[in-house]
């Protein structure tokens, strides 16, 4: 019988939980000191921040997990790949790195598995804890991430086109 794989996962805590992500979908972890507003950005995002020249969403995890959780004085963000680019993702606390075999993976029973459609992908029972394993995919919904993908995060509401330049009036 083959071995199971060893999974990398790090882990961070949102509200009360904590969840593990695959270590290879995380870019870096940079100190959260605010994002800035844009009122052109879809409602879902926080705001951006800049790091080396790219401009990166924010999208706060608690907020949108444990909106009732009350905010913590040092959140970090987790910049993060995924198929609608790079998102950066505020959480609570990042703990450490873990490694866990994939047939330690449990499926969520069917009850829990609609956090958000399919964002809780498997329990991870490791020593006397029990991580949440998400999926970077589906921090965003198929609408979300299209509304990402056209979203203008200019001030003033200027994008670059096909066509050119667009200002929105």
């Amino acid at each position: 019988m083959p071995e199971a794989a060893s999974l990398r996962l790090i882990t961070f805590r949102v509200g009360p939980e904590t969840f593990v992500l695959d270590i290879m979908a995380v870019r870096q972890i940079v100190p959260y000191t605010g994002s800035t507003s844009v009122p052109t950005a879809p409602a879902f995002i926080e705001g951006i921040v800049v790091l080396r020249n790219e401009v990166i969403p924010i999208i706060d995890l608690r907020q949108r997990l444990y909106p009732r959780a009350e905010a913590v004085q040092e959140p970090l963000v987790l910049i993060t790949h995924t198929s609608a680019g790079v998102i950066g993702l505020k959480v609570d606390e990042v703990r450490r790195i873990v490694n866990v075999a994939s047939d330690a993976l449990l499926p969520p029973p069917p009850l829990v598995r609609g956090i958000r459609g399919e964002l809780l992908i498997a329990v991870v029972p490791f020593g006397e804890e029990v991580y949440l394993l998400i999926d970077v995919e589906n921090v965003l919904s198929d609408v979300e991430k299209v509304e990402l993908s056209e979203a203008d995060f200019t001030e003033h509401g200027t994008r670059n086109t096909e066509h050119g330049t667009q200002t929105a009036v």
